[in-house]
């Protein structure tokens, strides 16, 4: 996953958020300070939230940037 690309985030992310749509863009990874090593900004649904890097396992990259 890169910077730019569209992703679909799991069911269980989009309810727990009350998203009305599941697909957001990968705006910045946001370095972290332990072992977890970055979090991903991401915009969905019109506002920033920002993720722990365990959505790279758990989304799926449905329009990949620049490619």
């Amino acid at each position: 996953m890169r910077v730019g690309d569209l992703v679909r985030l799991p069911a269980g992310t989009s309810r727990h958020w009350d998203l009305s749509s599941p697909i957001g863009l990968l705006v910045e990874k946001l370095p972290r300070e332990d072992k977890l090593e970055y979090d991903w900004k991401v915009l969905v649904d019109g506002q920033y939230i920002e993720f722990g890097r365990q959505i790279e396992d758990s989304s799926e990259v449905v329009s990949i940037a620049g490619r």
